[in-house]
């Protein structure tokens, strides 16, 4: 539990507002901030998508392959030849 002396203003608020209807207004007058405080995160993820779809455009598709795109490329291969042979054992398995 965290002790009081770390959080005086929202001790003193919650101890000041007992009353159900002062602890409505006080929820009711933060909806207000807490809707623009999430409009400006929209906001931001927003320009932030932009900009990453403008610098995924700049990528050159005709790039040669780099190293781990070759690594990638031989692990698919090896996994290929690998579930080849395990369906030739599974079929003669079954014969």
């Amino acid at each position: 539990m965290i002790p009081a002396a770390l959080l005086p203003i929202p001790a003193a608020v919650l101890a000041e507002t007992t009353d159900p209807e002062q602890q409505k207004t006080l929820i009711d007058n933060a909806l207000p901030i807490a809707g623009l405080f999430v409009l400006l995160l929209l906001i931001a993820v927003y320009f932030l998508w932009r900009s990453l779809n403008k610098q995924i455009k700049k990528i050159d598709p005709d790039l040669p392959a780099g190293r781990d795109d070759k690594e990638q490329a031989f692990d698919r291969e090896l996994t290929q030849e690998a579930a080849e042979r395990g369906e030739s054992r599974d079929d003669t398995q079954s014969q």
